[in-house]
């Protein structure tokens, strides 16, 4: 599976659709990546667009040292940072309710899913990137390290942690806990 990276280069060949593919593959799970950093949805997705804007204006970056959707990923937690130091913004909440659960519902379908992102909002919120990463993103420990600019070793340790931190918040709620 090439992550998008066959999509992208027919964009940069000049095929339009090519970027709405990529969009469409990734616009929500990038958008609820960045949500976790931001806090909230409306500039969650002012970010997913402005990450999608990087890809149209800087389209020759990209060298393939990654796989795509991990470049792509990357962008999305710099343009993150970036929003929260600009706007000095360390925990911003937004309570529109409707976008919250149009969110979820596109991307979590299922109820265990859906607990899981619940337990995962009480956990520190670098264990919640990585759980994330990990497992709703399917990407590797490497992916990982360089979309949080970590070593191999960190992001290991972070997500042991991350799983025990998500046990004991689970259990607390009552739910018995899989490896």
């Amino acid at each position: 599976m090439d992550n998008g990276a066959s999509s992208y280069r027919r964009f940069l060949e000049g095929d339009e659709k090519a970027l709405n593919e990529i969009v469409e593959m990734y616009g929500d799970n990038l958008m609820f990546f960045i949500n976790g950093f931001v806090n909230n949805i409306t500039l969650a997705e002012d970010i997913m667009e402005d990450t999608f804007m990087e890809l149209i204006v800087h389209k020759h970056l990209f060298r393939g040292e990654s796989s795509f959707k991990t470049y792509l990923f990357k962008i999305g937690r710099n343009k993150a940072l970036n929003a929260l130091k600009k706007n000095k913004v360390l925990v911003c909440f937004d309570k529109d309710i409707e976008d919250e659960a149009r969110l979820e519902d596109l991307i979590i379908k299922n109820d265990k899913a859906k607990h899981i992102r619940e337990a995962m909002k009480k956990i520190n919120g670098v264990y919640a990137q990585v759980i994330h990463l990990l497992y709703f993103e399917s990407m590797s420990y490497e992916e990982i390290g360089k979309v949080l600019k970590k070593n191999n070793k960190q992001v290991k340790n972070l997500a042991y942690r991350a799983r025990n931190s998500l046990k004991e918040v689970l259990e607390k709620e009552g739910f018995s806990y899989e490896e």
